[in-house]
């Protein structure tokens, strides 16, 4: 699911991050835990559907296309990829219509914007944290202070709220958006874009697979190509405001996420003086980018 794996070497910092699992292991998770909270058959459906237009090497698409802060470019190919799909006929075999499932938005378990938390955001961030900076008993505790309330998923509990949101943050600051990731990705986009204008792979190559794509750019003959490919697994950063050789951004992740106290909803950032002025400092510094001097190994 992080698109970046199959070009970095198995030693590399970011794969320590990234046990293998896929969109369909995290699809099927998300709906685990929508069938947890209770949802409607439609709400289940949509998350195991809701990844299907993800494109080849995951959010690298973003940055291939500008949309690096948002990735968000598969979300254009949603509606079409479904309806042109086999599963409009499936579904009606079972008596539901492709359109009671479409619009995710409608679904406020499954996907809300940051900075809530959902269904889709807890399972990610599980599965690729996993190990790295949480754990399986972390996880069974976390959950139990979750609850859905008014189509949304709330914490029972301000402490376990405050320990999910900086463990999120952690993630976002070792994993999800920092230098190194950032710059990688921008080199991996740089190389797609670079074979797609040679004609090695086009667009619709990336609504393949990780492997497809990767296998034609390894056994292209071109030179440029192939030593771009070397040397995306050298890559390492230092940031440098002063001398850099790139200023690259990526999608800033955090969470802000509602406590339950009697029948009213309260950020957490409300209860918690320090953690709303330890999220301010963190939105303002990662939304600024990196400052990079790239060095070879």
């Amino acid at each position: 699911m992080a698109g970046h794996s199959l070009f970095l070497t198995p030693n590399h910092p970011f794969n320590k991050f990234n046990p293998m699992f896929n969109r369909f292991e995290h699809s099927v998770g998300v709906y685990l835990l929508l069938r947890k909270f209770n949802t409607s058959l439609e709400e289940r459906i949509a998350g195991l559907l809701h990844d299907v237009s993800h494109t080849a090497f995951s959010h690298i698409a973003d940055f291939v296309y500008g949309r690096e802060t948002k990735h968000d470019f598969h979300e254009k190919f949603y509606k079409k990829i479904l309806i042109e799909s086999e599963i409009p006929e499936i579904l009606e075999r079972h008596g539901i219509d492709v359109r009671s499932v479409m619009e995710v938005e409608n679904f406020g378990i499954l996907e809300r914007e940051i900075p809530d938390i959902c269904a889709d955001r807890i399972d990610y961030f599980f599965r690729s944290m996993i190990n790295a900076i949480i754990t399986k008993d972390w996880i069974k505790r976390v959950l139990m202070f979750l609850r859905a309330f008014n189509n949304r998923l709330v914490f029972t509990n301000v402490n376990a709220a405050r320990e999910f949101a900086e463990k999120f943050m952690e993630a976002n600051e070792r994993f999800y958006c920092n230098a190194l990731q950032a710059t990688v990705y921008h080199k991996i986009a740089e190389l797609i874009k670079l074979a797609m204008q040679k004609s090695m792979i086009t667009e619709s190559d990336l609504f393949t697979t990780d492997y497809e794509v990767y296998r034609k750019l390894k056994s292209c003959k071109d030179h440029e190509i192939l030593k771009m490919l070397r040397e995306i697994p050298r890559i390492r950063v230092v940031e440098n405001k002063s001398d850099y050789d790139l200023h690259v951004k990526s999608k800033v992740r955090y969470v802000d996420p509602f406590i339950l106290q009697g029948e009213e909803l309260v950020r957490l950032s409300e209860i918690s003086i320090d953690y709303k002025l330890k999220l301010e400092d963190f939105k303002r510094k990662y939304s600024e980018g990196f400052y990079v001097k790239i060095i070879t190994l």
